[in-house]
């Protein structure tokens, strides 16, 4: 999680017992006018919270000009079709097709199961683009 610069000097240099309900002791945050409202279900305080707070060296700070906001990171997606690709290494008479008796297969070898268990062969054929598998 990251912290704005304000925000990382104020811990550092003030007693932050305003920002917390003064019933229970929860994290609390003022809203635009100034009041807190628990977020602990159990103790549903609402009321005004001190909006000056002092420094260990003596500044005080107005927490009524202070604001939060979060904001939706936009992130691109791009979906990998790898159906369309062929993996493996193309084999002639090696494997038979069971759909179309085709004798020409990409095969590819898979650890899908534990590392004691022997790998899978994973085939396509050539052919018609049936799949299946050898264990």
């Amino acid at each position: 999680m990251r912290y704005s610069p304000i925000v990382l000097i104020i811990s550092h240099t003030c007693r932050l017992s305003s920002m917390f309900c003064p019933e229970c002791g929860s994290l609390a945050f003022p809203d635009t006018s100034g009041n807190i409202k628990c977020p602990n279900y159990k103790c549903g305080y609402t009321g005004a919270a001190e909006n000056k707070i002092t420094g260990t060296d003596g500044t005080e700070i107005d927490l009524s000009k202070a604001t939060s906001s979060s904001r939706v990171e936009e992130r691109k997606y791009e979906v990998i079709s790898d159906s369309d690709s062929v993996r493996g290494v193309l084999t002639t008479d090696t494997y038979i097709c069971p759909k179309c008796d085709g004798r020409e297969a990409y095969a590819e070898l898979r650890q899908t199961r534990a590392s004691d268990e022997p790998e899978t062969r994973i085939l396509t054929c050539k052919n018609c683009s049936h799949g299946w598998r050898e264990y």
